[in-house]
């Protein structure tokens, strides 16, 4: 049974077919739909001396609009890294405009960025939102050695041309201004998203989709994996499409179906 989270079961399906032959079999299909829940990360940093770390992990969500979902999220001690990734919040439709103007606001405006890199107790002054939607977007993760990588084939993701999955969400950045302004902190985008142009996303889904067989689907409705019985994937990547939620709930009752389904020893 697979049960490795998107990235580490379909790299392991993709090395076991391609790389090393011992699943020939496996699908076409696979890594070919995958979901980023059509989500953006968005954060504000609070006032010096604030702790926003007292609580749950996940301690609020609302709805901004029809197709919006918003979670509220704590860091826990030391966990920092995170820092690395947030810039200032910018608005642009357009990839490289909205990276041109980022880049600008970064140059001319360096304050931000020193204050986000060197804060002290950063994750104590840091309320991250994640803000997912349910439409139809979606990107495909491949196994192959990119140009710039010296080693061994990867996995790498591709846009899905008509399907792209957003790096900009108008909505998002509407609701995280208004949140630092009533909070009295600053609102930041991360930079994967403003100048890489690249959507991010805490809740990675599909890649392994139920079909009815292998010329539609990885897996059948037990989770079992076409063209090789007693193989089972159980896990995120099971989940066909953006579901606008954290999927934790969704992947555990997928989970206790899967098991349901399997014979009881006598």
């Amino acid at each position: 049974m697979l049960s490795a989270g998107v990235v580490g079961t379909l790299g392991l399906l993709y090395a076991n077919r391609d790389k090393y032959r011992t699943l020939p079999r496996v699908s076409r299909a696979l890594g070919q739909l995958v979901r980023t829940n059509s989500e953006a990360i968005t954060a504000v940093l609070h006032r010096k001396g604030e702790d926003m770390s007292d609580g749950t992990a996940i301690s609020t969500d609302f709805h901004p609009d029809a197709n919006t979902h918003t979670t509220q999220n704590r860091f826990d001690r030391g966990y920092r890294f995170m820092r690395f990734y947030m810039g200032p919040m910018v608005d642009d439709a357009l990839p490289w405009r909205r990276a041109i103007r980022t880049l600008v606001a970064i140059l001319f405006s360096p304050r931000l960025m020193l204050t986000n890199l060197f804060a002290r107790n950063w994750e104590k002054r840091v309320t991250l939102l994640t803000n997912m939607q349910d439409l139809d977007n979606h990107i495909r993760l491949q196994y192959r050695r990119p140009w710039w990588w010296p080693f061994g084939p990867k996995l790498v993701s591709e846009a899905s041309p008509g399907h792209e999955a957003p790096s900009y969400l108008p909505i998002a950045n509407r609701l995280t201004r208004e949140c630092a302004a009533v909070a009295g902190g600053t609102p930041m985008n991360t930079v994967f998203e403003s100048i890489v142009g690249q959507s991010t996303t805490a809740h990675i889904l599909c890649g392994c989709p139920m079909g009815r067989s292998a010329q539609d689907g990885v897996i059948d409705t037990r989770h079992e994996v076409h063209g090789h019985p007693g193989l089972f994937v159980v896990d995120g990547s099971s989940i066909p499409g953006n579901i606008g939620v954290n999927p934790g709930l969704t992947i555990t009752a997928m989970a206790e179906r899967f098991a349901a389904l399997q014979p009881t020893r006598t």
